[in-house]
């Protein structure tokens, strides 16, 4: 039976998943893990060395598990962060070193199919109209499906690294820069808002580190198969008690680990801004993402 791997080089994350192809389950999981990286930290124009260094001893960790499962298939891509940063040439040499295999470096619009891709394999994101949301480090995926079709996707640099360094000023965070987040917003995603027009949405869909975050927060069970709804209500009470947090409330906050206290608040903000604007019924966090959707194509499913 063969073994599949994908790792995923987020702007913040780096992602490990390896699966096998059953008759019975279609893609079943051997192994996962995830190691935050933050690449995109103070930006996606300049990798710190700190964090280069961070990332390759992160691949240093899944090369040895890889070794372990002894992979038949193995896919590395990269996305915002390694698209656009002037020094990541340094870390790309040294990470193919490392995994002894190419890394591919996505577009923004390949990324969003693989979202797609990934998100397709779960049964109820196939019924009903929904607006998938992948909030990232350096770009945020909007994919509009309906009953199990792409209708319009696109990216757009939003993501929680360019917002942070853009809009995150002051300890809690501004009222006016929060104003000028979601101005910032709507003005780059103008394209989906004519999209959007005359369409009833049953959920905003995220897949990310944030809408992860509002999982927890919330006190539902985190799964690796299955989704999780939130409601508007719980969605709005959450956003508020983290934007007027400062840093040390939110590190002392149920949920919120301590990698994602200094970039959850413009996360949220993002996610706010998308549900006034598109008003969805509510809210849904996908387990599946990017990585799912690599190891679908992989594997022929």
């Amino acid at each position: 039976m063969k073994h599949f791997a994908v790792i995923d080089l987020g702007s913040n994350t780096f992602h490990l998943l390896i699966s096998k192809v059953t008759a019975e389950r279609g893609l079943e999981t051997v192994f996962r893990k995830r190691i935050f990286t933050g690449l995109s930290d103070g930006g996606v124009d300049h990798i710190k060395a700190i964090k280069i260094l961070e990332g390759i001893k992160a691949l240093q960790d899944f090369k040895l598990i890889l070794d372990h499962y002894q992979i038949d298939q193995l896919k590395v891509v990269g996305t915002a962060v390694l698209r656009k940063a002037l020094n990541r040439f340094v870390f790309l040499e040294e990470a193919e070193k490392v995994l002894g295999t190419n890394i591919e470096i996505i577009d923004g619009m390949k990324e969003a199919d693989y979202i797609f891709k990934g998100i397709s394999l779960l049964p109820e994101l196939n019924i009903g109209t929904h607006l998938i949301m992948d909030v990232g480090g350096g770009s945020t995926e909007f994919i509009l499906i309906a009953d199990g079709k792409k209708l319009w996707s696109n990216s757009y640099p939003l993501g929680v690294g360019i917002l942070h360094e853009k809009f995150h000023k002051t300890e809690p965070i501004h009222v006016s820069d929060l104003k000028e987040l979601a101005d910032f917003v709507f003005y780059l995603v103008e394209d989906m808002v004519h999209a959007l027009q005359g369409v009833s949405l049953d959920s905003i869909t995220g897949a990310s580190g944030s809408f992860e975050i509002l999982e927890l927060m919330s006190g539902l069970n985190v799964s690796q198969t299955d989704i999780s709804v939130v409601d508007k209500e719980t969605f709005i009470s959450i956003y508020k008690k983290i934007i007027l947090a400062d840093v040390h409330q939110r590190s002392q906050m149920e949920g919120l680990p301590a990698e994602r206290v200094k970039l959850i608040v413009v996360g949220m903000a993002l996610i706010n801004t998308i549900v006034e604007m598109a008003n969805p019924t509510k809210i849904i966090v996908s387990p599946y993402a990017l990585k799912e959707g690599v190891l679908r194509e992989m594997a022929n499913l």
